[in-house]
């Protein structure tokens, strides 16, 4: 699966929500999530190489919790996130976490965030208060691998303009911001 996706730091989410309503955008859910990401440097250092592996912990709407296992291969192109993502579903983030160290990974930070979900069309658009970091918007859509990506990526900056957001386009990683990864 290749994940296109456009992230924009902004300052407030009060007129993006708006702009979300009117364009009959549907609030999905609002999650917590903490995600908690690995890399093994002496195997393949992913600070390098753009690659991410983590743990996401997820309550939603202060009641399910899901444990997910993603990678995240390196971003494609020039203007956006699009990258090749797998995840799968795990139930115990301490025994996945375990495997992880014992293959000699090691956990190099956590990333928490508030995150408010809107789905419209075939797009998900995320509103997220990351701590210590900011608040950003991302939207993102799913395709096969092997589909062209570049008039997803173009539909995602229209949307981007519906929604008054034009600048404070961001490539970067949450690690990245955090200064935990640096260019």
């Amino acid at each position: 699966m290749i994940e296109i996706e456009v992230k924009a730091n902004v300052n407030s989410f009060n007129e993006i929500e708006s702009k979300l309503n009117e364009i009959n955008a549907i609030k999905s859910k609002t999650e917590y999530q903490t995600d908690t990401y690995f890399n093994n440097p002496l195997l393949r250092d992913f600070k390098k190489t753009d690659e991410a592996l983590r743990i996401r912990k997820t309550t939603i709407n202060n009641r399910k919790s899901e444990i997910i296992l993603t990678y995240k291969g390196a971003k494609i192109d020039k203007v956006s996130k699009t990258r090749k993502e797998i995840e799968v579903n795990i139930k115990d983030s301490k025994l996945m976490s375990s495997i992880l160290e014992n293959l000699g990974f090691k956990a190099v930070a956590d990333v928490q965030k508030e995150r408010t979900t809107y789905l419209f069309d075939e797009y998900v658009i995320s509103l997220d208060h990351v701590l210590n970091v900011g608040k950003f918007v991302e939207i993102e859509r799913n395709i096969e691998e092997g589909e062209d990506f570049q008039d997803t990526i173009d539909e995602i900056f229209r949307l981007y303009k519906k929604l008054g957001i034009e600048s404070g386009f961001e490539r970067k990683s949450y690690l990245e911001l955090m200064g935990i990864y640096k260019d």
